[in-house]
Parts: C-alpha cells; structure tokens; sequence
C-alpha cells in the first residue's frame, strides 16, 4: 500500500440515475471491490457526494478521503499527480483524479438555503 501525505481524491462520472445515499454506497461498493484484503482492514473511506459544477441534472462528483494510506488501486496518481484512474462501477467507468482541474464544489448546500452569488468591482 503507497502512501502519501494529499489523501483526498475527485471521482468524476457519478450519474444521478439513483439517490445519493444510494449512489455513495455503490462508491464505497466499488472502492472496497479494488482494495486488497490489508487495505479493507487498515484504510477508513470517507464519501462526500456533492453536485457536479459542469452538469449538475445529470452527474454527481465525489470526494474520497482515505485516512490511514492511499490504497494500492491509487498509487500511480502518487507519481503522476496530473493523471486520472478509472475503475467500474456497475454500467460506469468513474475516474479519480487528484488534481482538481476546473471547478469542483466541496459540500452540498442545505436545500432549505438561498445561493446567491455576486460580483463585487474592487476599486
């Protein structure tokens, strides 16, 4: 198992097809499939199903912490920090990244919340 110090990973390509409690458990599901028999009893997976910056009706996006190591399946970002790794999940290919290329919201607001977003012009 490679370790590292940046233990948080983007999955990209999560449909909406399924709620998100469900489509995290499938994530967990999928990580666990390509864990070895050490990693499942060392590493603690942490999900985080948020909406999708790019296409938000029809794609979700994760981020992944694992606490304790990185697992092996991941190990090739540690020395390509540029490049993605996909695995299956069910009918998909979901891709982790740990680069963050291009915008990626970090939580999930509270549907009782009002977003806004404004432009301020600093003088």
């Amino acid at each position: 198992m490679a370790t590292r110090r940046k233990s948080v990973y983007r999955v990209t390509g999560l449909l909406t097809t399924q709620p998100d409690d469900k489509l995290d458990t499938a994530l967990k599901a999928a990580i666990n499939e390509n864990l070895s028999e050490q990693e499942k009893s060392v590493l603690q997976v942490v999900t985080t199903i948020v909406p999708s910056c790019y296409n938000g009706e029809h794609e979700r996006v994760a981020l992944i912490e694992f606490r304790d190591g990185v697992p092996s399946f991941l190990a090739e970002l540690g020395s390509n920090p540029l490049g993605d790794w996909q695995i299956e999940m069910g009918d998909t290919d979901i891709s982790f990244d740990c680069h963050f290329f291009g915008f990626t919201q970090l939580y999930k607001p509270r549907l009782e919340e009002q977003v806004t977003a404004e432009y301020v012009a600093f003088r």
